[in-house]
């Protein structure tokens, strides 16, 4: 007679059993049991056991119905045996491959779905990105059935399976590492304490947090993806100082919150390259945030891979879809073509399953386009009556009037998107002003003046940047309330750019030339010639070839730019690619002479929300011989200056200054003191 050992076999719930080898863990999911194979380690099954008794007794598997053409179960190498099993039970098409980069042969339909089974190292980038690529654009949704080892590939099925029957009654969580709070509730909005949200039992986790593939700061936590008791080397061996239970090198000072302890069905996971499997891609140890979900609670993950995506309502919005029954292929599909890359989400699980309740009949979420750009929707159903509207951007709105609300809240994104046009653009001018002033500090005599006039610059601009990022703080609290007046651009932005602008030219206007090589090349510090340079025309005046170049640079700020000059003349124009900036050209009279008036046309965008534009007649002196200003420039602007009685009789140069929103561009148009040149033909 045998003894139980609760050590080596922790008791489990009804309806899971252990295994002790593949032939018997088949030979119990035949039985209609949920069989887990036993692990080496007494620690990790006990943790299992636990994790079982989270999911709690289960009813008898039931007899799949036949194999479905569209949905297909791919095993890889060692990993075939649990696909087969996995296949069966779920009903699923079976096929088997070699090695990873062999699954994108599977006979998958468009619009079906593939469950991947393989072991995390198996389950590399290089080898992902491809598959996921392919299926993308074949509209194919993607799982995959992992674990550290083959124990826990048949561990993560097993959560699969145990969690087949939605349950209504748990509540789901945001867990706001940004804020150090939590949100709870049908529409993810109303307040509860960390302390509390992390001990609770839920059915949907979305956790948003500054991190990495191991860590992650989520308030007073340090959330750990410690999958053992100690955190080991690729060797195996400690690492010094490295995680513990009770102790994570993330975070000396804050508490550690251990992942794989997170109670949870289904969890999704906006930190930077949360979902790394391979453990030679991410930090070498055995701290991995994907690897700790796998051996926690949620039967599925869903994550992040890369670190460049950016995250805005994209939580609240997985939250919700969740719990309209949306499977989970398909809510890591929506966040894909959200992110606009297909291997941006990952989903660690059954793409087929659903983990609420399916919605009454005829009120299954439809994702609603609307005309004239307005943004996507999805029908949802409200609490006991009609349906709202749930937006991309996870905004419940009730049934009130949804073209008013879809109006408005296609205005709130639009706001928003200007007001993120003008950080960029501020970030421009910052950059301009550093490397300006860098160039002022270095020159063998200071340059006062040029030093006070970015001392007004830097003022000017931080204003802005202050007003803007209100407006925009304004413009995100009226998106997740979903209600109220929407936030107008603040007047402020237009008179702190043309204060900014003013102080530009004034500086200029003081300057030998105008400075225009340092403020070309300022604007250009941070940038390498992308492409070119490449011949694009006769110079208006000396009719050599144009040259023109692409500057771009990796830094914030470092804007595109295009610079066409003549090798022998040089700059004709230095402008940002940025539409008020494409069309700009100047047209200037023949000749100059002296006395009489000097009459430009520049023609700029009349979209334009409105230009600073300065004009300035140049010879080699050192100050200009005349300027005009224009604030608020749209369309084809008239400039007119009196040309002095006492100009010589040589080339002159018709300068012009035009900067939207911080950022400044610079043309030049040769005019001769005797005609016969047609400078309209010096721009390209």
């Amino acid at each position: 007679m045998t003894t139980h050992d609760p050590v080596r076999d922790p008791e489990l719930p009804n309806g899971f059993c252990w295994a002790d080898d593949l032939t018997s863990w088949g030979e119990h999911l035949d039985d209609g049991r949920i069989a887990l194979l036993r692990p080496a380690d007494p620690q990790r099954a006990a943790r299992w056991a636990n994790v079982a008794a989270f999911y709690g007794a289960q009813t008898p598997l039931a007899p799949a119905p036949g194999p479905a053409g569209e949905r297909l179960v791919v095993g890889v190498g060692s990993a075939g045996p649990l696909a087969r099993g996995a296949a069966r039970v779920l009903g699923r098409g079976f096929v088997l491959v070699d090695d990873l980069s062999g699954a994108g042969t599977a006979p998958v339909p468009d619009g079906g779905s593939v469950l991947l089974t393989a072991p995390a190292d198996a389950c590399s980038l290089a080898v992902l990105t491809p598959l996921l690529h392919t299926w993308s654009e074949r509209s194919v949704r993607v799982g995959l059935l992992t674990g550290i080892d083959l124990p826990g590939v048949a561990f993560s099925l097993a959560k699969i399976l145990a969690a087949r029957t939605p349950q209504s009654e748990e509540p789901d969580v945001l867990l706001d590492g940004l804020t150090g709070i939590a949100r709870t509730g049908r529409h993810l909005d109303e307040r509860t304490a960390l302390d509390t949200a992390v001990g609770g039992r839920w059915r949907t986790a979305v956790v948003e947090a500054h991190g990495s593939g191991s860590h992650a700061l989520l308030g007073p936590y340090s959330v750990c993806g410690l999958t053992g008791d100690r955190e080991l080397a690729v060797s195996n061996e400690p690492v010094p100082g490295g995680c513990t239970p009770e102790q994570c090198r993330a975070g000396s000072a804050l508490t550690p919150l251990l992942l794989r302890d997170l109670a949870c069905r289904t969890l999704a996971l906006f930190v930077c390259t949360a979902l790394i499997l391979d453990p030679y891609e991410h930090y070498p140890s055995s701290v991995s945030l994907a690897h700790a979900a796998l051996e926690g609670h949620p039967a599925a993950v869903i994550g992040m891979v890369h670190q460049d995506l950016p995250v805005n309502a994209e939580p609240r919005l997985t939250g919700r879809l969740l719990a309209a029954a949306r499977p989970a292929g398909a809510v890591t599909a929506d966040l894909n073509d959200t992110a606009g890359r297909a291997s941006g989400y990952l989903l660690l699980g059954d793409p087929e399953q659903t983990f609420a309740l399916p919605p009454a009949p005829g009120t299954a979420p439809v994702l609603t386009p609307w005309p004239g750009r307005r943004p996507a929707f999805l029908t949802l159903p409200g609490p006991g009556g009609p349906p709202g509207l749930l937006t991309r951007d996870g905004i419940w709105h009730e049934p009130e009037d949804l073209v008013a609300v879809a109006d408005g809240h296609g205005a709130a994104l639009g706001l928003r998107t200007e007001l993120t046009g003008w950080l960029t653009s501020l970030d421009a001018g910052a950059l301009f002003e550093d490397n300006l002033r860098a160039w002022a500090m270095a020159a063998d005599r200071p340059k006062t003046r040029v030093v006070e006039g970015l001392k007004v610059m830097r003022r000017y601009r931080e204003a802005a940047r202050e007003s803007a990022l209100a407006a925009l703080h304004r413009v995100q609290k009226s998106l997740c309330a979903g209600y109220g007046p929407l936030p107008v651009l603040p007047d402020a932005l237009g008179r702190h750019a043309t204060g900014w602008a003013k102080a530009l030219s004034e500086m200029s206007e003081h300057s030998r030339f105008g400075m225009l090589d340092q403020f070309t090349d300022a604007a250009t510090a941070a940038h390498t010639p992308a492409h070119g340079p490449t011949g694009t025309g006769p110079c208006g005046y000396c009719r050599g070839p144009l040259e023109r170049t692409v500057w771009s640079g990796p830094v914030p700020g470092a804007v595109e730019r295009i610079r066409v000059a003549c090798p022998r003349c040089g700059l004709v124009t230095d402008r940002p690619t940025a539409p008020a900036h494409t069309a700009v050209r100047l047209h200037t009279p023949n000749e100059l002479v002296p006395g009489q008036t000097l009459r430009v046309t520049v023609d700029l965008p009349a979209e334009a929300p409105g230009v600073w534009l300065n004009v300035q007649l140049r010879d080699r002196g050192r100050h200009a011989l005349a300027a005009h200003h224009l604030p608020g420039a749209v369309g084809a602007a008239e400039v007119e200056m009196t040309v002095p009685a006492s100009v010589q009789p040589e080339v002159h140069r018709v300068w012009a200054l035009i900067v939207d929103r911080f950022l400044p561009a610079w043309h030049q148009v040769r005019v001769p003191s005797t005609p016969g040149v047609h400078p309209e033909e010096q721009l390209p």
